[in-house]
């Protein structure tokens, strides 16, 4: 439940945060090769510092409790689909199939847990209920970021 309470607090979607850790490390070597022609590239992993990674994971881990938590509560956002579409373009796709297969592998742990927890049809309906402004508020805070990395994305003028 903390890393709920944490999204909030965060603002950075899961892909966000990757294509905008991506897109620092990324125009940060391009200002340092001091080439006067633009070279297309996609962002990757590799070209982020170990910390920088840690960072990316510790997020997606956070966003796919919470993903888990709205499709539990009957609120599929399909997340991952959107987000892949959204940063496809600037992002290389190994990096993205990395990132993508942890957010699955976490959320179907983290699904499971909440069907475990809140087994009883009553349960999961007072969690449910008990979170529904919360999920609400969840919804348009991912929503938000996945519209700006798309426009992030398609401004890129490296990619």
């Amino acid at each position: 439940m903390q890393r709920v309470r944490e999204l909030g607090a965060r603002r950075a979607g899961p892909w966000l945060v990757i294509l905008a850790v991506l897109a620092a490390a990324g125009l940060a070597q391009s200002a340092d090769s001091g080439a006067g022609t633009l070279i297309p590239v996609k962002l990757s992993l590799e070209t982020i510092s170990k910390e920088e990674r840690a960072k990316v994971w510790q997020r997606v881990d956070e966003y796919a409790t919470v993903d888990a938590l709205l499709e539990f509560c009957g609120r599929k956002l399909n997340l991952q689909r959107r987000t892949w579409a959204a940063v496809s373009p600037c992002v290389e796709t190994k990096s993205l199939r990395k990132v993508a297969g942890v957010f699955r592998a976490k959320k179907a742990e983290y699904v499971k847990a909440w069907e475990t927890a809140f087994a009883e049809p009553e349960k999961k309906k007072a969690l449910c209920d008990s979170q529904k402004p919360k999920l609400a508020e969840y919804t348009r805070i991912l929503d938000a970021h996945i519209s700006e990395a798309a426009t992030m994305c398609s401004a890129c003028i490296f990619c």
